[in-house]
């Protein structure tokens, strides 16, 4: 296959599928080779907050002379990014080779009996195909929904993350935050660390109790271990009030209070990994830093946010009252229906909004047209300080990614 066919093949998968059993996807890992069996894991789950503390923990354990592998998703503009090898995305000669040693594995296992696996199982198997190739110091693997029967819950890592927890995918995972809870805490192994942040709780008490059965040290990283001082709308500045660093500020380039809690929790699992960490690398990793979608900024005065649920939305919202006073135009797309006048409503509270854009999800899919004619009135004829925010979907954030880099020169920016 070529890797437009390989894309093509997967895109005709079913995304999601409701698991109540690993014991397919063990099967096609056995006939892989288990992959995974050789392989060093951070396992990462969580409602909001784990594409933000893979990229916090690639990036300081690069600097501590560590390879490593990421498995995350959703993607923005290219399916290659969902696999990344030292921070870099896979090629599309690797994607391809990769698909079809999966393909040919998952063919046979269809004549056996064996349900087809969803999109995002097939791009996990083969990213461990690739992980193994590639043996990498630690890899680190996102949950896609859930834990307990997430197709990654089959690796043993030697830690378990859970950022924060709220309701999403309740269709999945249930109805109630304990539901919700429940699926996250079971990617929690016997005697494996847990990292986890403040949480409500109910949810706390549900993942101390986990850790509590498997025996498994559990630590719950608040953001007050790191003393923050925000100066400016495009960054999170700090003193770190642990041991890792007292001497100086550490400046990050990310904006957005919610990702201070999201590097206590990258800072502490790097430290069960590492052991010790040397302030002079965290210092410049986190300088460094930059997390696609989150408060990006794609072309001047045009920031991308992929905040899509309830509890996302309210932290993007802090994150714009109190770093961004001038006048904002808002382009904003739910792919939660049930959800999507609740949020409307929450971002309507910023301040000096001048313009409210939306645009419409069906299938997982948006209009190019639409979108396209809706962009181009937020970013047209707007005064120099006026912010276009562009909020929601990964759907949309990957589109308007797509757009300025496509039409770049042509757009008035």
């Amino acid at each position: 296959m070529t890797y437009e066919e390989s894309v093509k093949y997967l895109y005709k998968i079913a995304g999601f599928a409701k698991k109540s059993s690993l014991d397919d996807i063990n099967y096609l890992l056995d006939k892989l080779g288990n992959p995974q069996k050789n392989l060093r894991f951070i396992h990462i789950a969580g409602t909001n907050g784990k594409g933000s503390v893979c990229a916090f923990l690639e990036a300081v354990l690069k600097e501590h002379g560590k390879t490593t592998a990421a498995f995350t998703s959703p993607h923005l503009v290219k399916v290659n990014e969902r696999i990344r090898l030292n921070g870099q995305d896979i090629s599309d000669e690797r994607f391809k080779d990769a698909c079809s040693r999966v393909k040919e594995c998952v063919e046979a296992a269809l004549e056996q009996g064996i349900k087809q696996p969803s999109f995002f199982e097939m791009l996990f198997l083969m990213a461990l195909c690739i992980m193994e190739e590639e043996q990498p110091d630690i890899c680190l693997i996102e949950t896609g929904m859930g834990g307990r029967y997430d197709a990654t819950n089959v690796i043993v890592p030697e830690a378990s993350v859970i950022t924060s927890i709220s309701m999403d995918h309740m269709e999945f995972l249930g109805h109630t935050i304990e539901e919700i809870a429940s699926h996250k805490a079971g990617i929690i192994k016997n005697g494996i660390p847990v990292v986890t942040m403040q949480q409500e709780q109910a949810v706390s008490d549900i993942l101390r109790e986990e850790a509590k059965q498997k025996m498994s040290p559990f630590y719950d990283v608040s953001e007050d271990n790191l003393k923050f001082e925000e100066k400016a709308a495009k960054y999170i500045d700090f003193l770190n009030a642990s041991a890792y660093d007292k001497r100086r500020d550490v400046r990050t380039n990310i904006a957005g209070t919610f990702q201070r809690a999201n590097l206590a929790v990258a800072l502490k699992t790097a430290q069960i990994i590492c052991q010790q960490l040397d302030a002079d690398k965290i210092y410049d990793a986190l300088t460094q830093i930059k997390i696609p979608g989150r408060m990006e900024e794609i072309a001047p005065g045009i920031i991308v946010d992929v905040s899509h649920n309830i509890q996302g939305m309210e932290g993007f919202v802090k994150t714009v009252e109190a770093n961004f006073h001038g006048k904002k135009r808002i382009l904003f797309a739910a792919s939660h229906k049930n959800e999507e006048e609740y949020m409307k409503n929450i971002l309507k509270q910023i301040p000096q909004i001048e313009a409210f854009y939306t645009v419409a999800i069906d299938h997982r899919r948006i209009s190019e047209e639409e979108f396209q004619d809706v962009f181009r009135q937020m970013i047209d004829r707007r005064e120099k300080d006026t912010v276009c925010f562009v909020v929601g979907s990964f759907y949309l954030a990957g589109m308007a990614k797509d757009f300025i880099n496509q039409e770049e020169k042509d757009v008035k920016l």
